[in-house]
C-alpha cells in the first residue's frame, strides 16, 4: 500500500495538476489525499477526466460512446476509449478529506494513520493509537516523532513537494518526501510500538 499526500494548492491548478500526475503517474500510488480544505482537486479531476475521454466522463456518457463505436468504429477508437476510461479509473484514487471536525484514517498493516488538515482539532483520544498523524496546514514540510507516534505533512504545494507513506519489504512504515521532478528529497522508516516485556522473578 502508498499512499500520495498533497498540501494545500492555495488556488494554483496548475501545480496541483503536476502534482497528482506525479503521483498517480510515475510513483504509481494506490491512494492519493489532498490535505486542504478547498475543492480545487475535485475541479481538478473533473477537467482532466473530461479530456481524457473527450466529453462527460460519467459511466452513463462512456456507455454511450461504446454503443457507438463498437458495430462501425475503428479498433483504435476503441482503444483509445478504452485508455481514457482506464486513466478516469486512476484518477477516481485521488479524494479529498472530509469536512472537519471528520478526519480521514487509513490502514497499513497493523498501523493507524490518521489525516487532518489542521493537526490543531485533534485531541489526546483523536491520537491515542494513531502510529502516524498527518496534515496539511504548515508552512512547510515536516516530520518530528512524540514518544512513539509521529507527525508528517508535506507542506503547501507551493513548495512543490509531495509527500509518499507507504509499508516497506520489511513490514515497516516508511515517509518520504519528493518534489514534482521526482527526485527523493527524505525517506525515513518509522520505529515500530513495541509492547512492554514483563518478567516474572
Amino acid at each position: 500500500m502508498r499512499l500520495g499526500l498533497l498540501g494545500p494548492a492555495d488556488g494554483d491548478t496548475a501545480v496541483l495538476r503536476e502534482a497528482v500526475e506525479f503521483l498517480v503517474g510515475d510513483a504509481v500510488v494506490d491512494q492519493t489525499i489532498y490535505l486542504g480544505t478547498d475543492d480545487a482537486v475535485e475541479r481538478v479531476l473533473a477537467d482532466w477526466a473530461e479530456e481524457l475521454v473527450g466529453g462527460a466522463a460519467t459511466e452513463a456518457a462512456f456507455l454511450e460512446r461504446v454503443v457507438e463505436l463498437a458495430p462501425r468504429g475503428a479498433a483504435a477508437a476503441l482503444e483509445k476509449l478504452l485508455a481514457g476510461d482506464a486513466a478516469v479509473q486512476r484518477l477516481d484514487t485521488v479524494r479529498r478529506l472530509p469536512p472537519a471536525p471528520a478526519r480521514a484514517v487509513e490502514m497499513l498493516d497493523d498501523r493507524i494513520v490518521l489525516v487532518v488538515h489542521d493537526k490543531a482539532v485533534l485531541d489526546e483520544d483523536d491520537i491515542a493509537n494513531a502510529h502516524l498523524v498527518v496534515y496539511g496546514k504548515s508552512p512547510m514540510a515536516d516530520l518530528k516523532r512524540f514518544g512513539h507516534r509521529y507527525f508528517f505533512t508535506p507542506g503547501p504545494l507551493r513548495d512543490r513537494k509531495v509527500g509518499i507513506v507507504e509499508l516497506d519489504d520489511d513490514g515497516n512504515v516508511a515517509v518520504s518526501l519528493y518534489d514534482l521532478s521526482g527526485a527523493p528529497l527524505f525517506r525515513e522508516t518509522l520505529e515500530r510500538r513495541t509492547g512492554k516485556v514483563v518478567v516474572a522473578p
